[in-house]
């Protein structure tokens, strides 16, 4: 049974990574609307690829290649899941 009122919006929208264990998580949230699921999204993919770009430029990520790439991966597949439940998207 999920909870109702467990998350705090403003720190899930800016911080997805430390409120969500999985971008997948957002998807069924119910204290965020279908767009800030997007956008909270969104700036969860940002800030991977920021994570991406900083390893090509040298600095260490400590081994997290494949942890950045699957979460780029699950970003892609909540976003997609939020495109299937859109009101507007075509049977």
């Amino acid at each position: 049974m999920s909870e109702i009122g467990s998350i705090k919006p403003a720190a899930a929208k800016h911080d997805p990574a430390s409120v969500f264990k999985s971008p997948l998580d957002i998807v069924d949230e119910v204290m965020l609307t279908r767009g800030e699921k997007i956008a909270t999204l969104e700036r969860w993919r940002q800030t991977v690829m920021q994570q991406m770009a900083a390893a090509d430029d040298g600095m260490r990520t400590q081994g997290m290649a494949d942890t950045l790439a699957n979460t780029l991966a699950d970003i892609g597949a909540a976003l997609a899941q939020l495109q299937v439940h859109s009101p507007t998207a075509k049977s």
